[in-house]
């Protein structure tokens, strides 16, 4: 059974990450009482300072579940899609979007599983990154496999969660043949004073 200190696996958070803690604390005060939200994706610190560390400007990317993480990835990549299926959060986020005059984000509100998860309108090997946070999120990491550039990743965030993921997890195993090529995170998350588990996987 999950807990706030595990997973949904009941892996339990390490010593190391309790260092963590106080952010997270913080983090999920503000939002909570003050709603001033975190700026940095929602998900485990570690992950976010994981992708901080490979995402170049050039990069191509498409996220599944807009998000903080939506303008974060902008700042960092040439180009994001963001498919977003919840109304009030898309017209928040487009709002700042536009008062803060980005010019390399294309969010578009989505909300049936079938058309958040359906990438043919783009090229085979397209995308430097897929970040799955959102959407049917088992179905998304099948159908990102042949739209990521080799060498690129897929990133799918409650890794460890089957209500959330499915067999998201499991996809990514199978699609790379050396597991070194897969990094898991567990650690706290901005804005929830909980752990999280995230999966990034390389294509190769």
């Amino acid at each position: 059974m999950r807990g706030r200190f595990s997973t949904s696996r009941n892996e339990k958070l390490s010593p190391i990450k309790y260092l963590n803690l106080p952010k997270a604390l913080y983090l999920a005060i503000l939002r909570k009482y003050l709603k001033i939200f975190p700026s940095l994706p929602w998900i485990p610190f570690s992950a976010a300072r994981k992708l901080n560390k490979i995402i170049k400007a050039d990069w191509n990317i498409l996220e599944i579940g807009a998000g903080t993480s939506t303008i974060w990835l902008s700042k960092r990549s040439k180009h994001v899609v963001s498919i977003e299926a919840d109304m009030e959060w898309f017209n928040v986020l487009n709002s700042k979007i536009k008062t803060e005059n980005i010019t390399n984000i294309d969010l578009r509100f989505e909300w049936t599983a079938e058309k958040m998860s359906d990438f043919n309108e783009f090229p085979d090997h397209h995308f430097d990154l897929i970040y799955i946070d959102g959407g049917p999120r088992e179905i998304c990491c099948l159908n990102a496999i042949p739209k990521v550039k080799k060498g690129g990743y897929i990133y799918l965030d409650n890794s460890d969660s089957d209500v959330l993921s499915g067999n998201g997890s499991k996809i990514l195993h199978d699609c790379v043949s050396d597991h070194s090529n897969i990094k898991k995170f567990v650690d706290f998350v901005p804005g929830n004073f909980m752990i999280n588990e995230g999966l990034l996987a390389q294509l190769i």
